[in-house]
């Protein structure tokens, strides 16, 4: 970026919140159902119904409100914005355009081992619009998400780089999940963000025109999409020229971002309070009594986490960001006291089996004391990677059977006998010659070949570790 500019930013954060119905209706709150099945009369603003506001909402609202430091208001009010679009059924929006539950409020993060404090404007409630589906020349529509539950929380404009924004995102994802309020997932849309950007001369007061980039999907987009937009406009306004007030998209395909639309005539949404649901007074210690004991948060966690188990902070980040596995390996580590074979084996093969089978651990029958077993089998080299597969795969559908009790029923054995290994890598050494030869230029390449013969001839059943320290020594000494 060219030094004679200064980059401001500002994030909006549209964030679906994970209560068991809509907003106003009772209808499910899901994802991934099949389109159009998950609404009802009131989410379609059929003549004669009437919304009823959900109070898992307003909880879950006032919880983040206190997490972020936001002032809370106890008079609860809900404003209608009107415009026609497809994904709008009603022809209107119930929102907080007036009075925003939270207003205010602050997020310590850090942004390359620096301190940053993210200040907020303000933090709305509003119902979600349905989904658009672009198929070649015809857009569908799946109601399922009209009248979804929404947080939109809008900090002040005081980023500077991509690096802040990122960072912010992260820690508030992670503080949304923590507080329980939200799955936070960026690619199922449940966390969206939109992005305004401008340019300023350097050190000017005075503010530059505002772009928006809407609905990015994923951190790594975001970076793309600020760091083309800011080149975008230092070229402009290189060349004297005006930077157009518009929303803009950003396009995967070129990593550029698109105008969709401009601002230069607002949209006039005729803003007035919703006459369907009057102001609702919050009893003062009904809030207190919400925000007097919230969950353990990031931060509080990083610390613990630490001191309890003396993990990198990489690998900490990684618990903190999947609350399923930080809750199964606490769980499992209070029985083996295995921290770090522990977390390897659930970031490795528990993770593998879960993103093959499009499944969680939460979903599965995989239970701390199975998992503990499970470990406690291949760091006592009583199994191998293979044979643990093989385990894991039984207990993830099954918590019935313990693994040691599988071991018996699948016939796992693991050939650890040093007599036993050594003849058989005798036998196949004798009839590959020609790889000790070739082990003293490729050891690698030499030492791969013969595990592989020998898991063939033992069916996988061979420990290894004890296999690969037997076989190095029978090669150096081979005549």
């Amino acid at each position: 970026m060219n030094n004679k500019y200064d980059v401001v930013m500002g994030i909006e954060i549209h964030c679906e919140l994970k209560t068991k119905t809509k907003c106003f209706s009772n209808a499910a709150n899901t994802f991934g159902q099949k389109p159009n099945t998950q609404i009802n009369a009131i989410d379609c603003g059929y003549p004669g119904t009437l919304p009823t506001v959900n109070q898992a909402v307003i909880i879950m609202a006032i919880q983040t409100c206190t997490a972020l430091k936001m002032n809370i208001d106890p008079l609860l009010r809900f404003d209608r914005k009107s415009y026609f679009y497809p994904d709008l059924p009603k022809g209107y929006q119930i929102t907080q355009f007036f009075h925003p539950i939270g207003t205010n409020g602050e997020l310590p993060i850090v942004v390359n081992n620096e301190g940053f404090i993210v200040s907020f404007e303000r933090l709305h409630i509003e119902e979600d619009t349905a989904k658009q589906i672009h198929n070649n020349k015809k857009t569908l529509l799946d109601y399922n998400r009209a009248g979804i539950p929404l947080l939109e929380i809008v900090t002040k404009p005081i980023f500077n780089t991509s690096e802040q924004v990122v960072a912010y995102i992260n820690t508030l994802r992670q503080l949304l999940i923590h507080l329980q309020v939200s799955d936070a997932k960026m690619n199922e849309g449940s966390l969206r963000c939109d992005i305004n950007i401008s340019l300023k001369p350097h050190g000017s007061d005075t503010l530059g025109t505002k772009v928006e980039i809407k609905n990015l999907n994923s951190t790594h987009n975001i970076t793309l999409a600020i760091n083309d937009e800011i080149n975008r406009q230092t070229n402009i306004l290189n060349k004297k020229q005006k930077i157009n007030l518009e929303t803009r998209r950003f396009d995967e395909k070129t990593n550029k971002t698109i105008s969709m639309r401009s601002k230069e005539n607002k949209i006039d949404y005729k803003y007035f309070p919703e006459p369907n649901i009057f102001p609702i007074q919050l009893d003062e210690k009904w809030i207190k009594m919400i925000a007097k004991n919230p969950p353990e948060l990031p931060k509080q966690i990083m610390e613990r986490l630490k001191k309890q188990y003396n993990l990198p902070i990489k690998d900490i980040n990684l618990l903190i960001d999947k609350v399923e596995i930080l809750t199964i390996f606490e769980q499992t580590v209070a029985i083996n006291n295995l921290i770090l074979p522990t977390f390897n084996y659930l970031v490795g093969p528990v993770q593998a089996y879960c993103n093959i089978n499009n499944t969680t651990i939460k979903n599965s029958e995989l239970t701390a004391n199975n998992l503990s077993q499970l470990v406690s089998l291949v760091y006592e080299q009583k199994i191998n990677d293979k044979q643990s597969k093989q385990l894991l795969n039984a207990i993830m559908i099954n918590s019935e059977k313990s693994p040691t009790d599988l071991i018996r029923t699948l016939g796992i054995t693991l050939v650890s006998d040093s007599n036993d290994l050594e003849k058989i890598l005798i036998t196949i050494l004798k009839a590959n010659e020609n790889m000790i030869t070739i082990y003293k230029v490729n050891p690698e390449k030499a030492l791969k070949f013969f595990m592989g013969q020998l898991m063939k001839l033992t069916k996988g059943q061979a420990n290894p570790q004890v296999s690969k320290e037997i076989l190095k020594k029978l090669i150096e000494n081979y005549n």
